[in-house]
């Protein structure tokens, strides 16, 4: 039955089934509600959810008019998924798991590229995220996703066949029923779908930009985490089926089809042997099986794009030597070399067997240096003491060895050569803290590379006996200083890489960086000293606005603005006198966060004078904090060491 009629339409249709999502839904509804894209339907399908979730998506329907509700008897995803498809009425269609959440700006980009450019579907790269570890790449997205390309096709871009889910994209409705693509029956069902819209779509829009989170469900609950069980592994490999059979039938596609059987061999068939360890004795024969079923029907010659376990996996499933896939499903999961080689004795013929087991279980790729190792450092706190920049920074390396390693802290610039800096560690924790100090003599041989700025990157060394630990810093900007004036007429300050992204729960690459020029001048040109970048002095909060000191008046004519992505518009300021007025609701209204699961915002503030370029306003005082309803708004220090806007959750 439906609940809320539906009515006009829509540019863009999101179907929604949830089954026992109670603890998630309300977060993915949310995300849907805050799009900047606006003028779209949100299809909701109760698929007979015992639990809570039909009261939070009642409520969602209740306040906001562009959602429905459908509800049915438990029938499985798929069958949920058609079941919205025949309700949503939109000019686009979309998908979207009830635990899962979208990036705020997803569907005005996704849309927005296929009203641009015609074409068929639009996909865009994706983040995994958990409590634990925040939002990080998803690893089958990475390649497909890595660079925009548009109106291209499956043959031309074969990498995109490793997307495989459904959620990450937005199809043209046309298309979508003129092909007749419906969701099977069984798990596993996206790429039945997803495989076969790709080779049928005329072009498809790939954009790097992350549009979508996928949950990694700390209860391991979710269908793709059930990974060893019979019921699970059967679906599996009736996707798999699926799709080799459409590949088939759709004929040609000679490098996509490759790429796909090897997909299966090193993704699916290793899977499937990993759950050999771990079924129950009365499952084995029937996991065998499918797990045979499917590798007879994988070509072999596919497997030189496979890892060479899997290669070796392949072989030995094809062949029935069971002990051997046992064995190599033993140290993908990461057995050490003594149970490898308890496993290899128990093989018989092993001793014939055993160069092709060395074989697969080598690594592809040069190990690290067993006495060089990677040293993870993260910046605990930074202050300027005098003219003299110190940093507190923590490693985490066994606290025991503080008093046995040498440390070596350095600072080197693009080119330049490396400048030690004094640094002394004590044992703290489960690891080390670093006091390192730059000192102004150091400061000052960090030279501008660029029209206005120079960076020197700081790096980190531990040496003990024959070992060595080396590695740069990773830092949250909550924790930079502002930037310091010195006596040349140069500001300095820290900062770090640019094109860290905006998910990434730390920076990394933290520099010294010195900005050439008089501080706050402005009226640097041809012929002039000085970068002309604008300089705040101080911060502080009246009402609802916050008033930026700047060192100086600025010409006629310039502006600051408050750069925000599209469809959002900049926040464009004029200043009154030395100083500018922000208006904290207008910061916030409007600008959803770009990451759904931490909720914070980075807006960089650039100062735009007529015919030049916008370039970066510096804070040499302090900043200040406003509340805005549900958000803290902070005029501080960003990622890249210069004036942002940053806004986050209470």
């Amino acid at each position: 039955m439906s609940e809320g009629p539906l009515s006009g339409v829509p540019l863009l249709s999101v179907v929604v089934p949830f089954y026992n999502v109670q603890d998630y839904i309300g977060d993915c509804l949310e995300s849907l509600r805050v799009q900047t894209l606006t003028d779209l339907e949100v299809i909701l399908v109760d698929d007979g959810s015992p639990d809570g979730s039909l009261a939070v998506a009642e409520a969602y329907v209740a306040r906001d008019p562009r959602f429905h509700l459908v509800r049915q008897q438990n029938q499985g995803l798929g069958p949920a998924r058609n079941t919205g498809t025949a309700y949503a009425t939109g000019r686009y269609l979309t998908f979207v798991d009830s635990d899962d959440l979208v990036a705020p700006r997803a569907y005005s980009r996704l849309v927005g590229s296929l009203e641009a450019t015609g074409s068929d579907i639009a996909g865009g790269n994706a983040y995994r995220f958990s409590r634990a570890r925040g939002a990080y790449q998803s690893w089958t997205h990475e390649e497909p996703f890595a660079t925009t390309r548009l109106a291209t096709t499956i043959d031309a871009f074969p990498a995109l066949m490793r997307d495989r889910m459904v959620w990450n994209k937005v199809y043209r409705r046309s298309f979508w029923d003129a092909e007749g693509f419906t969701f099977p029956a069984i798990r596993y069902e996206d790429y039945p779908v997803t495989l076969p819209a790709y080779l049928r779509a005329r072009s498809v829009d790939v954009l790097a930009d992350h549009v979508y989170y996928w949950r990694d469900r700390e209860s391991g609950d979710s269908i793709t985490q059930q990974t060893f069980r019979l019921d699970n592994i059967r679906d599996r490999v009736a996707s798999a089926v699926m799709v080799l059979d459409r590949l088939d039938r759709a004929g040609g596609h000679a490098e996509v089809r490759t790429r796909v059987h090897a997909y299966f061999v090193d993704v699916d068939l290793v899977a499937l042997a990993e759950a050999l360890l771990a079924a129950p004795a009365d499952d084995v024969p029937a996991l065998v099986e499918s797990a045979t079923e499917l590798a007879d029907r994988l070509d072999p010659r596919a497997d030189r794009l496979a890892t060479r376990l899997a290669r070796q996996v392949h072989r030995s499933l094809r062949s029935g030597d069971l002990a051997m896939v046992r064995t190599l499903a033993h140290r993908r999961g990461g057995a050490g070399v003594r149970a490898l080689l308890a496993d290899v004795r128990s093989i018989p013929r092993a001793a014939v067997k055993l160069p092709a087991i060395l074989w697969a279980v080598a690594p592809r790729e040069r190990p690290q240096h067993p006495l060089r190792r990677r040293l993870r450092s993260t910046l605990a706190a930074a202050e300027w003491r005098g003219e003299t920049l110190h940093l507190e920074v923590d490693s985490k390396l066994r606290a025991a060895l503080a008093g046995r390693v040498t440390p070596r802290a350095t600072v080197q610039p693009a080119g330049g050569r490396a400048t030690a800096l004094p640094a002394r560690v004590t044992s703290r924790g489960d690891g080390l803290r670093w006091a390192i100090d730059v000192p102004p003599a150091v400061l000052d041989r960090v030279r501008p590379t660029g029209p206005t700025e120079g960076r020197a990157v700081l790096a980190l060394r531990l040496r003990a006996g024959i070992f060595r630990w080396a590695g740069d810093v990773r830092f949250d900007p909550s924790t930079l200083p502002a930037a310091h004036r010195r006596g040349t007429g140069d500001l300095v300050g820290i900062g770090g890489d640019t094109s860290a992204p905006a998910s990434e729960n730390s920076g990394r690459d933290l520099a010294v960086i010195r900005w050439s020029g008089r501080p706050g001048s402005a009226r640097s040109g041809p012929g002039r000293p000085g970068s002309g970048l604008p300089v705040v002095t101080a911060v502080t909060v009246q009402g609802d606005e916050l008033v930026l000191r700047l060192a100086e008046e600025l010409p006629v004519g310039t502006r600051l603005l408050v750069e925000r992505p599209d469809p959002t518009p900049d926040l464009t300021v004029r200043p009154t006198g030395a100083d500018v007025r922000l208006s904290a609701t207008a910061l916030v209204a409007g600008d959803p966060p770009d990451d759904p699961v931490t909720g914070v915002a980075e807006r960089a503030v650039v100062m735009h004078r007529p015919d030049r370029p916008a370039v970066p306003v510096l804070l040499a005082g302090d900043g200040a904090r406003v509340v805005v309803g549900e958000r803290l708004v902070d005029l501080a220090v960003g990622w890249t060491g210069c004036l942002v806007v940053r806004q986050r959750r209470r």
